[in-house]
């Protein structure tokens, strides 16, 4: 059995005991893309969460609204990414708030299990997206790729250039890119980021010194070593 074979098999499996999926989506990111489009030809309804870190970015809004018109069977509902909690509570370029309780990635399914009312959410985690995402998947290969608590991997095995291939060939909007040679890509506060966001989105790079000011610093270390090494 091939790769899409076995998405597929997994994805009917959840589809024979709900007719609505809920995918968590990272706007923007290759996976998301692919496995939204598997969903929405199966399930009667998708809803999907969009986790972020920042909300409004003008780079994110054209993959939103792609999902909603693109297929007439998605709802997108946002809410705020967990490790936002994080980046707050300890003071991740900004002064830290300490009345923020980080949540941890199992409290906010949970809590999206009891909004929908459905046990099974699908995520596009791959093995190959860092180690410790593949040892997590590793213990789901017996089940199918299915925790006991319903969340859903069915991209658990694919590469990143089969993903790819499959959203080339499905002609489905392309994957926004912040660093070319991480391995899992998405939005996160680093110096790739910020370059990018001050280039081409300068809104969006105002927004993120809005609530993340010291995150300029980055830059600010970045342009001093440029210019030491040029002898400015």
């Amino acid at each position: 059995m091939n790769k899409y074979a076995l998405s597929m098999q997994i994805i009917r499996s959840i589809r024979e005991k709900t007719d609505t999926a809920v995918l968590y989506y990272s706007a923007g990111g290759k996976d998301g893309i692919a496995l939204l489009d598997m969903l929405a030809g199966v399930f009667n309804k998708v809803i999907y969460y969009y986790m972020y870190l920042i909300p409004d970015l003008d780079h994110v809004q054209p993959y939103i609204r792609w999902a909603e018109n693109h297929y007439k069977n998605v709802e997108v509902r946002q809410i705020e990414h967990f490790q936002r909690d994080y980046y707050i509570s300890c003071g991740f370029f900004r002064e830290p708030d300490n009345s923020v309780k980080p949540r941890k990635i199992g409290e906010i399914e949970q809590a999206v299990r009891e909004e929908t009312g459905i046990k099974y959410g699908f995520s596009g985690m791959k093995s190959v997206d860092g180690y410790m995402k593949r040892m997590r998947l590793k213990k789901f290969a017996k089940s199918g790729y299915i925790t006991d608590k319903g969340m859903v991997y069915p991209l658990a095995l694919w590469t990143n250039k089969e993903v790819l291939q499959y959203i080339r060939q499905r002609g489905l909007i392309q994957p926004f890119i912040y660093d070319s040679n991480a391995i899992s890509q998405g939005f996160t506060i680093d110096l790739t980021t910020m370059l990018l966001m001050r280039s081409k989105y300068p809104n969006d790079y105002k927004r993120i010194l809005e609530e993340f000011p010291y995150s300029e610093k980055l830059i600010f270390d970045y342009e001093r070593e440029q210019n030491n090494s040029t002898g400015k």
